[in-house]
């Protein structure tokens, strides 16, 4: 499997906004000799500067089946990533803050990887305001892919 020793994460830049969201490509690219695998969905949450995560873990989205994909050296996967517009949120019930920082585990995957960026964010737990598809196969193209 691709763990997180196997894997880079990193976002592909710029981000895709509609109605409420914006939707970004967070790409995981395979960057060691061997073929790896994934299978499923990654763990992902906001951090704040110090790694303490900020409200709810990423839901799930169905956009995408779930299937084991290969990831050759030096290829990469992606899955979409969503982030909601937190002021859509009462201020009462999201806390709204800056996060610093994504925390992404890899598809079946119990060690994380955080990855600078720089999101509103909501700090109590309860509202979903990531949500994240299943793995699928190739580099996802900012704006183009879905």
């Amino acid at each position: 499997k691709c763990t997180t020793g196997n894997l880079r994460v990193w976002v592909g830049i710029p981000g895709d906004g509609s109605a409420g969201s914006v939707q970004f490509q967070l790409e995981l690219s395979n960057i060691s000799s061997h073929d790896c695998t994934l299978l499923g969905y990654p763990g992902v949450s906001a951090t704040n500067t110090g790694g303490g995560q900020l409200g709810s873990a990423a839901g799930r989205v169905s956009s995408h089946p779930v299937k084991q994909i290969v990831v050759g050296p030096a290829a990469t996967a992606h899955v979409e990533l969503a982030i909601t517009d937190v002021g859509n949120f009462s201020a009462g019930a999201c806390h709204p803050v800056t996060a610093a920082d994504l925390k992404v585990f890899p598809p079946n995957d119990f060690t994380a990887t955080r990855i600078p960026f720089s999101f509103r964010a909501c700090s109590k737990r309860g509202p979903v305001y990531l949500h994240v598809s299943a793995s699928i196969p190739g580099t996802g193209i900012p704006g183009f892919s879905s």
